[in-house]
């Protein structure tokens, strides 16, 4: 999980331009702003740094975003551990420009890397792993995510009052326990960013989870790499948390659905009656909840605290992504597909198996005709 705040920010800014130097002047490499070159010109490549703080190493090279991660606790380091770390990274990186992704991790190309650039066995040995790099939620994170697990369980009861007033005490624990966190930070605000949803390419399936997803106070954000476009989530580490397991479960979930829907009307079919389906489920969804919103926003002081906590998401995106640009998807409709899913989503209740990443954790999803 990468991790951001305004000194993590200055620090990945120092991060690259060390290596804009490393590049320059050890790997003789001609540098841009924000991009060098390999070593005839005939290509660029971005220079991408990211802080994490949930792998048990300090440092890796992702070759499918041309991300160069870096763990938090190296901003408390040595700065020559710091520099041998990032030559460590950098070679990896050069070595996949030169060679692909084929060669060994610290093969023969590897060393030559190093050696050619000066680099000595404190670089190629340079320690990468630790023993304590998982992060985890406090305990007090954890017992508010198994309160809103069970509130979940009971919004799809068949009481619809019980389900709605369960739906609202699980925004109204949520808001309470962030309004919380907020009055009692003496350090710094952090954000989080997680990549989930793994997809060929970006699909309706994929927008109606990012919207029924943003309704759990998460920042959804879609990121394309070279080889397949993902879903970003940022937003506080418990409530990323809860997001993942409800993405897990719909990307599962939702083909059932389909299938259901397809069953009880034999006039649904083709990929446009699909993609307005999907798309009228995440709709329904989100309508329902902006109602139950009003629900609690009766009260004052629930009220102002989503309004905050709304605030802080919108800074945290902003933070996360400085220069984001807005894309807008177009498509064909299918009305009937759509009032369909609009109809189902209103009525669709989320029971993620908090906690277990299978799709098959004992998660429900339920609906009423």
């Amino acid at each position: 999980m990468q991790v951001y705040s305004k000194n993590i920010i200055q620090f990945i800014r120092e991060i690259k331009e060390t290596i804009k130097f490393f590049l320059a002047k050890e790997l003789f490499l001609e540098v841009g702003t924000n991009r060098f070159f390999n070593k005839d010109k005939s290509f660029s490549y971005p220079i991408k740094v990211v802080i994490f703080n949930n792998k048990p190493m300090l440092g890796y090279f992702n070759s499918e975003f041309y991300e160069l991660g870096f763990h938090e606790t190296l901003m408390r380091s040595s700065k020559e551990q710091l520099k041998n770390i990032i030559r460590h990274e950098l070679a990896h990186y050069v070595t996949f420009i030169n060679h692909g992704p084929s060669v060994q991790a610290h093969g023969s190309e590897f060393k030559t890397i190093c050696k050619n650039s000066g680099w000595d066995s404190d670089v190629y040995s340079a320690t990468t792993c630790i023993d304590d790099a998982v992060a985890s939620l406090s305990h007090e994170s954890s017992t508010v995510l198994r309160r809103v697990q069970k509130l979940m369980a009971l919004s799809s009861s068949q009481n619809e009052n019980e389900s709605e007033q369960a739906m609202i005490k699980s925004q109204q624990l949520l808001v309470k326990y962030h309004l919380e966190t907020i009055d009692a930070q003496t350090d710094e605000e952090k954000v989080f960013l997680k990549r989930i949803l793994r997809q060929k390419r970006e699909n309706a399936k994929m927008r109606s989870i990012a919207l029924i997803l943003e309704t759990f106070f998460v920042n959804i954000v879609y990121s394309k790499s070279s080889e397949a476009t993902y879903l970003e989530i940022v937003g506080s580490a418990l409530n990323i948390e809860i997001a993942e397991y409800v993405a897990d479960f719909l990307d599962f979930e939702l083909d059932k659905l389909w299938d259901l829907a397809r069953e009880k009307h034999k006039t649904l079919k083709g990929l446009i009656a699909k993609n307005s389906f999907y798309l009228g489920i995440a709709k329904g969804f989100c309508d329902k909840i902006e109602f139950l919103k009003k629900e609690y926003q009766r009260d004052g002081v629930v009220g102002n605290g989503l309004m905050i906590i709304e605030k802080k998401l919108i800074e945290a995106k902003e933070m996360v992504y400085p220069h984001l640009r807005k894309s807008k998807s177009s498509g064909s409709y299918s009305h009937e597909a759509s009032m369909l899913g609009q109809q189902m989503g209103k009525s669709l209740s989320i029971r993620p198996g908090v906690g277990s990443a299978s799709k098959n954790s004992g998660a429900s999803l339920t609906y009423s005709k």
